[in-house]
């Protein structure tokens, strides 16, 4: 009976963790897929296998990273089993779809666009501290680097954002 007792209070610590970390790991989910519903899928998903394995979970300090580890490979699982549907750009003109003429929003989109152009080396370890809000020790930990090559590549990630937004004359120099 005493036993039953503790592992209820486990899962419900363990239920109000998840949900504490939840709109963080929707954040990351988000930027990863780039479509809300994808996203929401994602989480789930981990959040479920969050679930099953809860038990691998051995220091709570570590369950952002955990997560958001799982929620990575859920995501990239997503890529792996179906193909994605595509659409002919011819079909779009001769249907004179709105698709075609539809402007993104404005500067973040310009921002994300160039964020998406860097090199998965470079993009990951920014997206995980900007988005995520990791330290670059538990970033090195995340993606199996030293902490000096996180730094290297945050360093040389943020380089190539000014040198596009400079070569765009979007900002000024000093």
């Amino acid at each position: 009976m005493i036993e039953a007792d503790a592992g209820k209070r486990a899962n419900e610590g363990f239920n109000q963790l998840l949900e504490e970390l939840r709109p963080d790991l929707l954040r990351f989910a988000y930027w990863l897929a780039r479509d809300r519903a994808v996203a929401e899928d994602v989480v789930q998903e981990t959040l479920i296998r969050a679930w099953r394995a809860q038990a691998a979970l051995k220091d709570r300090a570590a369950a952002k990273s955990w997560l958001f580890t799982i929620a990575r490979r859920e995501h990239a699982r997503l890529y792996e089993r179906k193909r994605l549907p595509t659409v002919e750009l011819d079909e779009l003109v001769v249907a004179e779809s709105t698709e075609l003429a539809q402007q993104p929003d404005g500067d973040w989109h310009d921002l994300r666009r160039a964020i998406l152009g860097l090199t998965e080396e470079y993009r990951e370890p920014l997206v995980l501290q900007v988005l995520g809000g990791f330290t670059t020790q538990e970033i090195a930990s995340q993606l199996g680097l030293t902490q000096q090559a996180v730094l290297t590549r945050l360093f040389r990630a943020r380089n190539q954002l000014r040198d596009v937004y400079l070569a765009s004359g979007d900002i000024a120099t000093e």
